[in-house]
């Protein structure tokens, strides 16, 4: 009896690092479900971020650098951020008022980001989602609603309701970010027969549409 005891132990002590080996090499031959899904989701945070990117460079492309022209309604403007814009930013974080000109790369991105995410833009087609957030920066955000409101024939409330979201389900495409350009060419002219003053922006405002239906097409 005595001589076995040696020999159970000594089983004992080989069998415990065989045993972690076939579990790792079981765990190697398993595919993970929540690994394949955080790699999913990685790739889709990327495809974001580039959508995100290019939505911005286009934008950038018109709103670049300084305007303060006197029959601009929004006053004192730095790459399409507005100075009112930027002081409410700068208040809400509980920081000084500073002149928009000096605005940090890390705010200017910030600020993008809010339109992009409160547009719903990111989860939209790639071409509707660059219109989308093009025009929430031009126009602002109710009233980029109200633009793809008009698009998909739907009334005009400029609020991201029901209605609004069922309707993008089934022309989440193309051709409705073509019709949204459509929309804002249809108001360009609206707006200067209204106010003539505004004519002085007009071939630049059809330069920004027309290049943004190159991009969609």
């Amino acid at each position: 009896m005595s001589d076995n005891k040696p020999a159970q132990r000594q089983l004992k002590k080989a069998w415990k690092p065989n045993l972690l080996l076939g579990i790792l090499l079981l765990a190697l031959t398993i595919p993970l479900p929540f690994a394949r899904e955080t790699l999913a989701q990685q790739q889709a945070s990327s495809l974001q971020q580039k959508l995100f990117q290019t939505a911005l460079y286009f934008t950038l492309y018109f709103e670049g650098g300084f305007s303060n022209h006197p029959a601009d309604k929004g006053g004192r403007t730095y790459r399409g951020i507005l100075q009112t814009e930027y002081d409410a930013y700068r208040y809400r974080r509980g920081l000084p008022p500073l002149d928009v000109t000096q605005i940090s790369e890390a705010e200017l991105l910030e600020i993008y980001k809010y339109y992009w995410d409160s547009s719903l833009s990111g989860t939209m087609h790639p071409t509707l989602a660059i219109v989308m957030f093009d025009t929430a920066v031009n126009f602002g955000i109710n009233n980029s609603i109200t633009f793809l409101q008009q698009a998909l024939g739907l009334p005009q409330t400029g609020v991201f309701d029901a209605r609004t979201k069922a309707a993008l389900k089934g022309a989440n495409n193309r051709n409705t970010a073509l019709q949204m350009i459509n929309e804002r060419i249809i108001y360009r002219y609206q707006r200067v027969r209204e106010d003539p003053s505004q004519m002085a922006f007009f071939r630049g405002w059809l330069s920004r549409d027309y290049s943004l239906w190159g991009v969609c097409k």
